[in-house]
């Protein structure tokens, strides 16, 4: 009896180990996401837009733990009569999917795992340096409806209360995107970005 409450009591201090190992290694991933909008970007949290003197700030939203969305468009002019995603609209999008590490995706064409753009597909059929089998990348919109569950977390919750043909980029932390899971070319625990243009907004 001893010996068997003496491996319950390992096995659960291992698992409490376990845990505040991953929410270290969380809270250093959203320090990084964090450090890397308000310096590179030069992005205020949308919390602090009200204490900023600036006009028109640019401004990320935190959605859930943690996925950051920033939109370029945001002060468009005309925006607010696009029509607007919600939980149940079904949206189609192009984008371009990087792994994360903390500088701009878009200068290391080793970081993006999919995509569906044509021009960022052939570029990376081009390209000596990146050895992926991009010809099985459909060119097709991803089409999905918001809220089932169908994508990623932090893809399913980030985009509502975007419009019709915004500019989005979304930078998420594993446990909004893939977890502890290594999917495709994506290590596990890796954060993530996409960079996306909404096509289309249906009710």
């Amino acid at each position: 009896m001893k010996r068997l409450l003496y491996i319950s009591v390992m096995v659960l201090a291992m698992l409490a180990a376990g845990c505040a190992d991953d929410e270290d290694y969380f809270t250093s991933q959203q320090d990084t996401l964090v450090r890397y909008l308000e310096s590179s970007r030069r992005l205020v949290a949308e919390a602090e837009v009200p204490n900023v003197i600036e006009e028109n700030p640019k401004f990320y939203t935190t959605f859930g733990r943690s996925t950051y969305r920033y939109i370029p468009n945001y002060y468009e002019e005309g925006r607010e009569d696009w029509a607007t995603v919600e939980v149940g609209s079904t949206v189609e999008i192009i984008f371009d999917a990087y792994v994360f590490s903390g500088s701009e995706p878009s200068t290391s064409a080793t970081a993006l795992y999919w995509s569906n753009i044509p021009t960022t597909i052939s570029r990376i059929e081009n390209s000596s340096s990146n050895k992926q089998v991009s010809l099985t990348w459909s060119t097709e919109p991803l089409s999905f409806k918001v809220g089932n569950g169908d994508v990623i977390e932090g893809l399913d919750q980030a985009l509502v209360g975007c419009h019709d043909q915004d500019s989005v980029q979304l930078y998420m932390s594993y446990n909004m995107a893939y977890g502890k899971q290594l999917v495709g070319t994506v290590p596990k625990k890796s954060a993530v970005a996409w960079y996306i243009k909404i096509l289309n907004v249906i009710k």
